[in-house]
This record gives structure tokens, sequence and C-alpha cells, in this order.
């Protein structure tokens, strides 16, 4: 998850529900630690335990019935503009996304109860991503494609920014393209493809095979 560290977490659909990994390196966990976890945040499945922070993913889904995924990660680059006055500034393509904002979330030293994680929540309001101050991001998704696609790019649209701020004045771009890079958010069925070939979660043969598949708006 970018460093190495965090959690993600995806939607059992129609279902008050959630798998996420357990409270290891993602990376290391096999499918059968992948744990069940409920609204409440009780655990009804897989070896856990579960991460300490499972209450912000838990809080996400039950009050945004439009998000299948969640991320929460420590990102370098987006914790440093999550430190900035001014945050994140959508100037490029890869923060178009953002388009309408990303705000910052100041009381974020470990959201591991109900009350903070709702209080979070209500500041995320109708976005796909908040900062937590001096701690890192949580991004939402449609899907798990969506969302991993979108916390990379935030990652990547700090860092620009970073860059950037060190030469010239940054502006905002319009946001005339927001409808499309919604549908990308959506169905990013040219990034997702891209990072398992990267990756190696997949071969091109099995990339190509998929992609018709994610082009009609199903997972793979």
């Amino acid at each position: 998850m970018l460093n190495g560290s965090g959690h993600l977490s995806a939607r059992i659909p129609g279902t008050e529900t959630f798998l996420i990994n357990p409270r290891f390196a993602g990376v290391l966990a096999d499918p059968k630690d992948i744990c069940t976890v409920t609204f409440d945040g009780k655990r009804i499945a897989g070896k856990g335990p579960i991460p300490s922070e499972s209450p912000i993913h838990a809080a996400v889904y039950r009050a945004r019935p439009d998000v299948g995924s969640v991320i929460h990660c420590h990102a370098r680059y987006s914790i440093l503009v999550g430190l900035l006055d001014q945050g994140l500034i959508p100037f490029n393509r890869e923060a178009r996304i953002f388009s309408d904002g990303v705000p910052v979330f100041h009381d974020s030293h470990g959201i591991n109860s109900f009350d903070l994680a709702n209080r979070m929540v209500e500041n995320l309001g109708p976005h796909w991503a908040t900062f937590l101050r001096g701690h890192g991001i949580v991004v939402a998704g449609p899907g798990i494609e969506g969302a991993c696609v979108s916390a990379i790019q935030l990652e990547r649209a700090c860092q620009d920014q970073l860059l950037m701020m060190g030469v010239t004045e940054l502006k905002p771009m319009t946001d005339a393209g927001r409808g499309r890079n919604q549908a990308r958010l959506e169905n990013p069925y040219r990034a997702w493809p891209f990072l398992l070939w990267k990756h190696k979660v997949k071969s091109k043969a099995q990339i190509r095979a998929g992609i018709r598949t994610l082009k009609e708006g199903e997972h793979y």
C-alpha cells in the first residue's frame, strides 16, 4: 500500500460486512489470512488480528453506499501535502479526479474508535479521499481497482505539487473533464491492467483475457 503499511478493504455486496487484510503487511497475507469484519467492527472470519483502525473502513461503508473499497495508508508525499495550509492543488492530470477537493481531518493520531472514525467520515463527506493530518490518507472507490488507482494518483499528484511549488505558483485546473475521470474511477480499464502486469500479479495473456470483462464494468 504505497509504503508497505496500511490496510485495504472491500465491501461484500449485499451484506453489512467487508474483507480486510490482517494486522501485518498485506503483501504477506495469504487468502486464509483475510478477515471478514462487520460494520460494527467485529471479526467473524479469518485468522486475524484485524487492524486497529478497522473502524475507518466500517464507518465509511456504513455512511457511503457508493463505496465498494477503502484504503488507508501512510504515503510519504500525501502526508506532506496534507500538512500544507492550502492542501492539494489539483493542477494536473493526476489530480483531476480530486478537483472537488481533498479535505483535511486534523484529529487523526490513530483512528481506532468509532467516535473518531464517524467524525472522519463526516469530514470526508462526498469526496473520494481525505488527508489525515500528519498521519496518512484514506481513499475510497466504487471497487478495489478504482480505489487503488486513485490512491496512486493522489500520491503522484502530491509529489508533483511539491516539486512544482519550488519553481512557480500553482493554480487549480478547471474540472471540465471531471465526468470522464469519474467514469475512469469506476472502471480504470487501462491503469489497473498495467499495475497487475507491472507488479507481476498477472501475465500479459491473463491481462488481455480480463480486459474485456473490466471494460464491461465487472471486476476481475
